[in-house]
């Protein structure tokens, strides 16, 4: 089974999302008519509100596994480009245990 991860509580984002009056969806809405939500979060994601601010985001399994490759991909290349600069430039490489000691200070 898999495990679920706790929400984080100060996710923060550089730039704000932009999105239509049309995405936003109330909680209540969801309870009473979440078959017909779920079929429009198939075409756009849909922001849920609580009490008029954003809580959640509802989109579709094909929308989620989009972004979530595309992050992989991204940290991918990220990893890739620091193993060529190491490789690249050794001397400026630093060793993973003086990291680990100064985050500790």
């Amino acid at each position: 089974m898999a495990k679920l991860l706790e929400p984080q509580k100060d996710v923060s984002l550089e730039q704000p999302i932009l999105f239509g009056r049309d995405q936003l969806v109330n909680t209540a809405t969801i309870s009473r008519q979440f078959s017909k939500v779920k079929l429009l979060a198939k075409v756009k994601p849909l922001f849920i509100t609580d009490n008029g601010n954003v809580d959640s985001v509802l989109l579709s399994y094909e929308a989620y596994e989009e972004m979530y490759n595309r992050i992989q991909s991204l940290e991918q290349e990220v990893l890739d480009y620091r193993a060529e600069e190491a490789t690249a430039k050794p001397e400026s490489s630093v060793d993973w245990q003086t990291v680990r000691r100064s985050s500790k200070e």
